[in-house]
This record gives structure tokens, C-alpha cells and sequence, in this order.
């Protein structure tokens, strides 16, 4: 099978309009879609030989030996049949000797499909880094020196902890490499809110500190820390933290000042 082409660039091919192309796409015998754009969905692509032989005679071209003939998928299709993440997959693509891709979406212009059968053989026998390996959670917890219930923690209350890359059995495993950069993301964000919280800071990457709720509501740090309690009527509607690093806290900004904006006034405060 040649590389598989939109229509479009077909018709340039051909020598016929784009018009009378679709016209005869539509008739019986037509040679089928060689593949289908995972991306856009709408993106058809055809066998350039197939067509031309057609459009001289009306004759499809035979298929190759054994009657087979390449599928070709989007690196997201394909990454679901190897069983890995398409991140992973997406990755891989960028290294030496990763199969090319054999046709660009003539709909979306951004999708790359690939040949099937070629990326499931280099990742049969992908080349590993050396920097990463898959590991399952104990494994993780024993390479950070933390227990196995701390990774289970993390993995269910943290939404942003790395999700299993494939999966041996019922046994899911990590990379190595995306667990240590979580971890070391995290560290720095305990490091940092610390700080705030001795200090003066009012904002860590876009989220409130205990000073800068008490800031942006005009009040003292010990009047915030009343308000986390929601014991009076006056705090019962105080919005719940969004993150919790360490001791410290972090409020989103808009359900503060949603809040504030909703206060009782003076007189039922005191």
C-alpha cells in the first residue's frame, strides 16, 4: 500500500477535480479508506496507487502477498492495543529508530497515523532508559523510602500523581521516572508554603495562603483561623481549603471572594 493520501492531494495527483472525485468516492468499487483519522475522526484517507489504478480502468489493485495490508492508526489507538500510556508512546515516537509516519490528516493537518504492525514490533523491542523503569507501588515506596500506605495515599488523594503506565495482570505499574519527579514537585511545594506561612507570601502558584486570605478579606491571620472552624453562622459557609501541603493550607481565590461577597453584614458579625 502507498502512503495513504487525503482526497485532496489525490485529485492534484490524478489530474481530475476535487468535485468529480468525492462524485466517484461515492460510487460502487471505489477502493475503501485505507485508514481513518483518529484525531479529528473525519479525516479519510485512501491508497494513492488503488485510486489511480481505478480512475485508468476501474480496477482495484491487487493486495499485497497473503492478502494483507497495513493498518495504520494514530499513536493514541495504537498506544490502547500495546497497553501502554500515550504519553509513553508519544515519547518513544521521538527516539532513534521509531517508526515513521506514513500519512498526515488531510482534515486536521496535526495527526500523524502510523503503521501498526511496525510500532508494535520496535515497541516489542523498544530500547529502555536507562533513567527509567516501571515499578509497581512498593517498589516505588522502597526506592523513596516511604511505606507502601503512603504511595496508596497518594495515589487515591492526589489527582495529579502519575497513573499506571500499563499494567501486569491485575498489578498496576509506574514509571520510576514520573513518580520521583511528582515527589520532588512536592517537595518543593512543602518547601514553599512553608516559607509562606512563616512569612508574609499571599499567593503559591495561584492559590491563597492563610496571610492572603486575610488580606484579601481585611481581617487578622487568628481571625482566619476562627473561620476555618465554621462553628458560628458567621463562618459556617467558609470554603474548605483546596489543597492541604503538610500543616499548611491553600484557598482558591474566587470561592474567597465569593464569600466575602456574600458576608452578613456588620451587625449580624458582631
Amino acid at each position: 500500500m502507498d502512503q495513504p493520501q487525503p482526497l485532496a492531494t489525490i485529485a492534484d495527483r490524478v489530474g481530475i477535480t476535487m468535485r468529480t472525485l468525492r462524485k466517484h468516492a461515492e460510487r460502487d468499487g471505489f477502493p475503501p479508506p485505507a485508514v481513518r483519522c483518529g484525531k479529528c475522526g473525519s479525516g479519510l484517507l485512501y491508497d494513492l496507487a488503488a485510486v489511480q489504478r481505478w480512475e485508468k480502468d476501474g480496477a482495484e489493485v491487487p493486495t499485497q502477498p497473503g492478502g494483507a495490508t497495513p493498518t495504520a492508526q494514530p499513536l493514541s489507538v495504537l498506544a490502547d492495543e500495546l497497553d501502554i500510556t500515550a504519553g509513553t508512546l508519544w515519547k518513544h515516537s521521538k527516539l532513534p529508530g521509531f517508526p515513521r509516519p506514513i500519512a498526515r490528516c488531510g482534515m486536521c493537518a496535526n495527526a500523524f497515523v502510523y503503521n501498526a504492525e511496525a510500532v508494535r514490533r520496535y515497541e516489542e523491542g523498544a530500547p529502555v532508559d536507562p533513567s527509567d523503569r516501571l515499578v509497581s507501588l512498593q517498589e516505588a515506596a522502597d526506592e523513596l523510602e516511604l511505606s507502601y500506605g503512603s504511595m496508596r495515599t497518594y495515589l487515591g488523594r492526589h489527582p495529579d500523581f502519575p497513573k499506571p503506565v500499563k499494567y501486569t495482570g491485575p498489578r498496576p505499574l509506574f514509571s520510576l521516572q514520573q513518580i520521583h519527579s511528582w515527589q520532588d514537585k512536592r517537595q518543593r511545594m512543602r518547601s514553599t508554603v512553608a516559607e509562606a506561612s512563616s512569612g508574609d507570601t499571599l499567593e503559591v502558584e495561584g492559590l491563597l495562603t492563610r496571610a492572603g486570605v486575610a488580606a484579601e478579606l481585611g481581617v487578622e491571620l487568628d481571625t482566619v483561623t476562627r473561620y476555618q472552624r465554621r462553628d458560628t453562622d458567621f463562618s459556617k459557609d467558609f470554603p474548605e481549603s483546596v489543597r492541604k501541603i503538610g500543616r499548611s493550607r491553600l484557598w482558591d481565590p474566587q470561592q474567597v471572594r465569593a464569600w466575602r461577597s456574600s458576608r452578613p453584614n456588620a451587625q449580624r458579625q458582631a
